[in-house]
């Protein structure tokens, strides 16, 4: 069941990659691309809202113990525990490096489109509830909404943001202190059920260990698979809004 489940998002994936907007990114102006950005961050102010939902829905305190974990890295401290600039902050400064002021990236209204698109995703949770298969379905959607197709979302990004966020004084290490890191800890880098036992594991991956012990019937192979559609549509649709 499993093998269907990745071939099924091998194929989702590679749709989404295929996206007008996000095949056509090299044409945008750096005026057309940040808004396209500022949109986005408030599905990124978002991501607490979905994590905070998935936490209460869940009934395994295991499963909420990763969930929680991967939240709780959205706020991080250093080893004294001083907390450290959040994720969101982060974002606000690769959105100052790529060329928004303060005033542009504050004062930027959501959308109705990005608006509806982030209020489906929490009352789309919130339906998993009654649902028989609720608890894959919640850890389907969390994983492939907020880490999977936000890894391919800045994957497509990232050639162009790199003109501005490629690197530092060294060459070395991108000046990104979101969009580039966000890339690669989201990301599928295996299939489920092939994730390392011990550490190592990006937060696709992370969320992949529990969903693989999760799906023991076929009832529960066609919620992971239908919550991965949706998890596509709804992204789509925030995408279709800039062509």
């Amino acid at each position: 069941m499993l093998e269907q489940l990745n071939d099924h998002e091998r194929l989702r994936i590679e749709e989404f990659r295929a996206h007008p907007l996000l095949a056509s990114l090299a044409g945008l102006s750096w005026e057309q691309l940040l808004a396209i950005l500022l949109q986005r961050r408030y599905l990124s102010l978002a991501i607490v809202n979905v994590y905070e939902a998935v936490i209460d829905g869940l009934s395994d305190e295991g499963i909420k113990a990763s969930v929680r974990l991967i939240l709780h890295e959205e706020y991080p401290r250093n080893t004294r525990g001083v907390p450290l600039p959040s994720h969101r902050e982060l974002l606000f400064q690769d959105l100052l490096s790529l060329g928004a002021d303060r005033e542009q990236i504050l004062i930027t209204p959501e959308s109705p489109i990005t608006q509806a698109v982030r209020l489906e995703s929490l009352s789309h949770l919130a339906a998993c509830l009654d649902h028989p298969q609720g608890q894959v379905g919640l850890i389907t959607f969390l994983r492939f909404w907020a880490e999977v197709l936000v890894s391919v979302e800045y994957a497509c990004l990232w050639p162009r943001l790199s003109e501005r966020l490629g690197s530092d004084s060294t060459g070395q290490q991108p000046k990104s202190e979101f969009f580039y890191f966000h890339m690669i800890h989201d990301s599928r880098q295996s299939d489920i059920g092939e994730e390392r036992l011990l550490g190592g594991n990006t937060h696709a991956q992370a969320l992949a260990r529990h969903l693989s012990q999760l799906i023991r019937t076929p009832a529960d192979l066609e919620q992971a698979m239908h919550q991965v559609d949706q998890a596509s549509a709804i992204k789509w649709r925030f995408y279709d809004q800039f062509l």
